[in-house]
């Protein structure tokens, strides 16, 4: 009689394989977690230093005030209720005229912005490039690394870094 070799696995070898694949990726789930949240505010830093960056070009093109500044919850205008903040959104508009150059309503959920700029509500560009008010930005997300973006006064040049968490500064 001929007997062919066993190909396959037994219903021991099946379990014990897919009990250490459960185990493997219930170990690599919070830190995908974690990965998909530093991703996300990653994101939302570069959606507002790229907005500043525009609002400043836009500012020297148009030999105009240009403003940056916190968005109404229906995207009409600036906002000027000192409780809303950043969160909301922002609009770049030409101070002048009022037309709005770019509207951004980006998922700010949990994501906490504050600021420390004289004007809280508005960051305003002259037609040199220059601020008005200088100041930083910060945003954080609970259990996730932060972001500052500074505004220097004299240039209006933005500048961003990641704060590593447990750290108070770039």
């Amino acid at each position: 009689m001929n007997k062919r070799p066993q190909s396959g696995m037994t219903l021991i070898e099946l379990i014990v394989t897919v009990t250490i694949a459960a185990i493997l990726i219930a170990s690599a789930a919070p830190s995908l977690r974690e990965m998909m949240e530093s991703n996300r505010l990653t994101a939302l830093n570069n959606q507002l230093v790229s907005a500043l960056n525009y609002a400043r070009s836009e500012a020297v093109k148009r030999n105009q005030t240009v403003n940056l500044c916190v968005r109404e919850a229906d995207g009409s205008g600036c906002s000027t209720t000192p409780s809303d903040g950043f969160n909301q959104g922002w609009l770049v508009l030409v101070e002048a005229t009022g037309e709005i150059l770019l509207d951004v309503a980006p998922d700010t959920n949990g994501v906490t912005i504050t600021n420390n700029i004289d004007t809280p509500q508005q960051v305003s560009y002259t037609s040199m490039g220059k601020v008005k008010h200088s100041g930083t930005f910060t945003l954080a997300l609970a259990g996730v690394n932060r972001y500052e973006v500074t505004i220097a006064l004299n240039t209006g040049r933005i500048s961003s870094c990641k704060i590593p968490a447990g750290q108070t500064n770039c």
